[in-house]
């Protein structure tokens, strides 16, 4: 079609179906803010107002009216295009909508009115408000992260007799955190899987898992200040089942468990077992109701149960260790498949 044959109401009809298709609203106001065109107002705004050539008054709430005039003022006495952020309550709906007001200017360049593009913002702002909301939680996290390293970098120097000690047992922990911190990224900042954390905090350590490891029971969703410090109790159990258990000089086997259960409340709880048989006796060999002293006997005994409102048994004799940890379940789930 050739638009020189056009006519004007063509013309009008084929501007207007541009903005309904954009999603675009559109006034024209004279200099003295009478509104003498609009097209595309969404239905719930005062159309007859408009119709009538009436003012932002009546178009706008009277929270954003004087707002919005005061605006559209400036911009007359300037010049200068300049944009606002409305919102509207609408059958107890909020809506946002974004103002695009530029100047219209005569040939002498005068300013006889302005134009007003109106476009809605409200996936927009939901965006923004996800997105500060996400910011907000990583601060909060970051923070919290930041002062765990903190905390066992000085309860890692307290128990270290020299530098190079410190920065070895310092490092690897600090990469222990970081294995459970990548299952939880991995995951949206849910949380991560009980036995796919075990894995990740033995993998740096052995490779694959030997074949006296056996995991079984619940494999559990930890949420992820469970999985951080779990992670890190897991880190120090095999650390020490390497240098005296299991896994090292006493030979034997490990088995991780995980049940859940109920308890005398009637509440849900998970019950996680380290539970190390040995094939030889360990040079330390006397039961102990307690952890044993050290950073790893503080991480143990006092942090994690700590950190997760858990229950802790822990236990040391010449033919086994036992290390229990009993979890609320505000701090993980378990899915009705397993």
């Amino acid at each position: 079609m050739n638009m020189t044959s056009v006519n004007e109401s063509d013309r009008l009809r084929f501007v207007l179906a541009g903005l309904r298709s954009a999603g675009v609203s559109m006034m024209y106001q004279n200099a003295d803010l009478v509104i003498r065109f609009a097209a595309n107002l969404p239905d719930s705004w005062a159309l007859d107002a408009v119709l009538e050539g009436g003012t932002d008054e009546a178009v706008f709430t009277p929270q954003y009216a004087a707002k919005v005039i005061n605006t559209k003022r400036g911009v007359i006495e300037t010049g200068e295009a300049t944009k606002l952020e409305i919102l509207r309550d609408v059958d107890q709906e909020r809506h946002w909508y974004m103002l695009n007001i530029e100047p219209d200017t005569d040939l002498e360049g005068n300013v006889i009115g302005v134009f007003t593009t109106i476009i809605d913002i409200d996936d927009l702002k939901y965006r923004e408000t996800v997105l500060k909301t996400l910011l907000r939680e990583l601060s909060h996290r970051s923070k919290n992260l930041l002062a765990i390293i903190q905390s066992v970098a000085s309860q890692t120097a307290r128990h270290s007799q020299g530098l190079d000690e410190f920065l070895l047992a310092f490092r690897n922990r600090v990469q222990s955190m970081a294995q459970s911190q990548d299952l939880v990224t991995a995951s949206d900042w849910r949380g991560a899987e009980l036995f796919a954390l075990t894995k990740s905090q033995l993998q740096p350590l052995m490779g694959d898992l030997p074949s006296g490891f056996e995991l079984v029971g619940e494999d559990a969703y930890l949420f992820p200040n469970a999985a951080l410090h779990l992670g890190l109790a897991l880190h120090e159990l095999t650390i020490d089942s390497l240098a005296r258990g299991a896994l090292g000089p006493a030979g034997g086997t490990v088995q991780l468990s995980a049940e859940e259960r109920r308890n005398d409340e009637d509440a849900h709880e998970l019950v996680v077992t380290w539970r190390e048989t040995f094939a030889t006796q360990p040079e330390d060999s006397e039961i102990r109701a307690t952890p044993r002293n050290g950073f790893s006997g503080t991480v143990l005994g006092r942090i994690v149960p700590q950190a997760l409102s858990a229950s802790v048994r822990h236990e040391t004799g010449a033919e086994r260790m036992i290390y229990q940890l009993t979890i609320p379940d505000s701090q993980y789930e378990v899915s009705p498949e397993s």
